[in-house]
């Protein structure tokens, strides 16, 4: 996966390791309160309730188009119900897909981590890896996946979990 980085010029360096530049400083300590954050606010149920692909080169061909799912259609275009995952604070999680029988079809477990502000998931297959904002019981996560299977990951995937409390 590509993940596109932007940095600011760094107009200087304080003592303390903050950065600072014409806009905002950032501590060391403000960085790792962020990520202790992340960690905790992460962990909990997350059911699915939207999300957008944005498909390029479909197949590897020239044809582009958006996939778009909410929970109003998740069934219908999905063939499951809204997927539910577990995120513990052990660092592991599973994920539950069910058919409209309400039956599980597929369980992936595996390992999470947190780095700067993006989720990293593990399981038997494959590593995911997505930036992720959370406001409240609202997470949003993005990422660049192959949803075409076509090799290339070079379709924009934003998703909408809400947590169940």
């Amino acid at each position: 996966m590509i993940f596109i980085w932007s940095y600011s010029c760094v107009s200087g360096q304080k003592d303390n390791g903050a950065v600072e530049n014409e806009t905002q400083t950032i501590s060391m300590d403000e960085e790792l309160d962020y990520l202790f954050l992340l960690e905790r606010e992460i962990v909990g149920e997350w059911v699915n309730s939207s999300m957008r692909v944005w498909v390029n080169t479909y197949n590897n061909s020239d044809t582009s188009f958006i996939v778009d799912i909410d929970e109003d259609n998740w069934e219908l275009k999905m063939s499951i119900k809204p997927i539910v995952t577990t995120i513990r604070d052990d660092g592991t999680y599973s994920s539950e897909f069910r058919n409209s029988l309400d039956q599980v079809t597929y369980k992936p477990e595996g390992t999470w981590v947190v780095d700067g502000d993006s989720l990293i998931m593990e399981d038997h297959q494959a590593v995911y890896r997505y930036q992720i904002f959370i406001d409240g019981d609202i997470a949003e996560f993005k990422s660049m996946i192959d949803w075409d299977h076509d090799g290339k990951a070079d379709d924009v995937y934003s998703g909408v979990q809400r947590k169940n409390k």
